[in-house]
């Protein structure tokens, strides 16, 4: 495969491949519960075109909300919706060069958080994992400080304790703590509030939610960007700048995962498919050069350390495209330096069971080729 300058280059050439195992996105297939939500399309269509639109605004965040354990968001009243969780970022990142804010920004993450701030302007400065679970706090001086949690790639996240301590070191400096929380359902932060700490704490901030990376909606999907009270009207004016409104039609579809969701488990309608493909991705590798480092909280992907002194995510890269399987190099997720990303790997894992057994089938072809190929990488 042609070594590119995103991440998101590499994904596309991966929609073409036979296994696709590169993007984040939720393409598992629907269960049957899901085929009936489905089933009903054409009447939430013709039910979206008359709906108080306000209304289903409303409700699709309390349900969100409520499905994600934040009781204090349930009614948040500084939400602004977006069509992706890329488009909020790219609000953010324009608020933030409009009012000169630099941005410290965790390392390793998915680029195009980099690119978007990038793109606008933003001065960035690196922040690594370790540096934000310490007893005392010592943080990159910025104005701002982005976060994935749970991180894409490695799972990173942060305890109760951790986060109000970050929380209120953010506060007591001045820096505005972007947190961007798209992976939320494959951890354990359902089971205590994120927006009540914030909120207590006093902190400036500014959370992007997202549906994409959860329910297997064909990208039909709804962002939501909650804020304090001190950075809703910056964001507004910008939000006003580009969008009116997401599709009522796709709001109603929304809600009627989450509902879903919320009367059958998360387990049942979204997790399972990631835990099968997870066990069988590691019954694959175990024994292999390619070893399994993901966190505490998994998220919907796995990050794969290349234990070899000559190999390098691209060669991986590349064998796994030449056998139809398309995975992520690691090196662009480290933004800032990329050199300790080139011995890392990412594989999606919210995809159709029965495919990914294929394509940790096919897998087994590429893992032999590597294993018979330390002696110098097959591919410059």
């Amino acid at each position: 495969m042609e070594q590119f300058t995103n991440l998101t280059r590499y994904e596309r050439v991966s929609l073409g491949l036979p296994f696709n195992l590169a993007d984040g996105h939720a393409r598992q297939y629907q269960d049957q519960g899901q085929i009936e939500i489905s089933d009903r399309l054409p009447e939430l269509y013709r039910a979206s075109e008359s709906v108080a639109l306000p209304a289903l605004e409303r409700e699709f965040q309390r349900i969100f909300f409520a499905l994600a354990g934040q009781d204090t968001a349930m009614t948040h009243e500084r939400t602004l919706l977006s069509p992706s969780a890329s488009m909020s970022t790219d609000l953010i990142a324009t608020c933030a060069g409009y009012h000169g804010w630099s941005v410290a920004l965790v390392q390793p993450c998915f680029d195009n958080l980099a690119a978007i701030m990038a793109r606008r302007r933003v001065a960035m400065v690196p922040v690594r994992e370790e540096d934000l679970t310490a007893t005392t706090l010592h943080l990159p001086p910025a104005d701002a400080l982005l976060l994935t949690l749970p991180n894409n790639p490695t799972g990173f996240l942060l305890d109760p304790s951790q986060f109000r301590r970050l929380a209120l070191h953010c506060r007591d400096t001045g820096t505005v703590l972007i947190l961007d929380w798209t992976f939320r359902f494959f951890s354990t932060l359902s089971t205590w509030d994120q927006y009540a700490v914030l909120e207590e704490c006093g902190v400036s901030y500014v959370c992007v939610e997202d549906t994409g990376k959860t329910w297997p909606s064909v990208d039909l999907k709804c962002s939501i960007l909650a804020t304090s009270a001190d950075i809703y009207l910056k964001l507004l004016d910008v939000h006003n700048d580009v969008l009116l409104n997401v599709s009522p039609f796709v709001l109603m579809l929304l809600v009627e995962y989450l509902r879903d969701s919320g009367d059958r488990g998360l387990d049942a309608t979204v997790r399972q498919p990631v835990l099968i493909n997870r066990n069988r991705l590691r019954a694959t590798l175990r024994g292999t050069i390619l070893a399994p480092v993901t966190g505490r909280a998994p998220v919907s992907v796995e990050w794969v350390r290349i234990n070899s002194p000559v190999l390098q995510s691209s060669d991986v890269v590349t064998w796994a495209a030449d056998s139809g399987i398309g995975i992520l190099p690691g090196d662009h997720f480290f933004w800032f330096d990329p050199d300790p990303g080139r011995k890392f790997v990412r594989f999606a894992l919210a995809r159709d069971p029965a495919n990914f057994a294929q394509a940790c089938e096919r897998l087994e072809g590429v893992l032999s080729l590597i294993q018979n190929s330390e002696e110098g990488p097959v591919v410059a």
